[in-house]
């Protein structure tokens, strides 16, 4: 029996939970799926996806990132992702316990970015939540990148969001099929595809240690600008350091949409 390569690599997803290693090795040692494995799938599989040979594939994945996403499953607008021509990609992160500050400054600076903007990131709390509502509330569209299942929903009391976001014409992103469950390794790896995304990089808040560093790091190897809010004087916050380094400070949507021009 035969089958697509999109029906195999949806199937060597699904057999893996998204694990990105697992689908590397299957095809890299040619591994071949039973045609069970396959006819599973195919049963099982709960949304749409686009996958590594697909003309829809966003090219810029496979320029940048060492491991592009064999896979991506996905929930809402695609064409947010497959159709770039006139937006303008922000992804925006920080941390998950943000401050009335960082998630205020968050959402200041989306309101005053202009329509074609698209904001992306993490559907995680904190900075996440507040720029993908900031989006939301202002008309704008986002796309978030989750770090497990597509139909899994973590955290738990963002269900609305996640609801809120399709309902509105974005969309939902994910490696990982159906109910996959999350790992703290998945989230680190799903920046990846954030920073990938973007145009601009914009950290709304964060501190020492923070999961965003990883974002960072992954936007530079792309060659993707990166932004900081600043902080009120805070030895500890991630922003104010990343800012002594070089990045950009923003205050204002202008700040943004200034560097993404001189960078075109």
């Amino acid at each position: 029996m035969s089958f697509t390569a999109k029906s195999i690599l949806g199937a060597i997803a699904f057999k893996c939970d998204g694990n990105w290693n697992e689908e590397f090795r299957i095809l890299k040692e040619k591994i071949a799926l039973s045609d069970e494995d396959v006819k599973n799938f195919s049963e099982k599989i709960s949304t749409d996806y686009l996958y590594l040979t697909s003309g829809e594939y966003p090219r810029n994945f496979l320029n940048c990132l060492k491991c592009p996403p064999i896979v991506l499953f996905y929930k809402g607008d695609i064409s947010l992702l497959t159709n770039t021509v006139g937006r303008k990609y922000i992804a925006i992160v920080g941390s998950r316990n943000a401050s009335d500050y960082g998630r205020r400054s968050v959402g200041e600076i989306v309101k005053s970015l202009p329509d074609e903007s698209i904001i992306v990131s993490g559907l995680a709390k904190g900075i996440d939540r507040a720029a993908h509502e900031a989006a939301l509330d202002n008309g704008l569209k986002t796309i978030a990148v989750l770090g497990n299942g597509i139909d899994y929903v973590y955290p738990s009391e963002n269900k609305d969001l996640y609801e809120r976001i399709v309902e509105n014409g974005g969309l939902l992103l994910s490696e990982y099929p159906n109910l996959t469950k999350p790992k703290p390794d998945q989230f680190v790896f799903r920046n990846r595809i954030v920073a990938a995304i973007s145009d601009f990089l914009l950290i709304g808040e964060a501190y020492d240690r923070s999961g965003s560093s990883t974002t960072v790091n992954y936007a530079l190897n792309c060659g993707k600008p990166v932004g900081c809010i600043p902080f009120p004087r805070d030895s500890k916050s991630l922003c104010n350091k990343l800012i002594k380094d070089g990045a950009l400070l923003v205050e204002s949507a202008n700040d943004i949409m200034y560097e993404i021009g001189r960078k075109d």
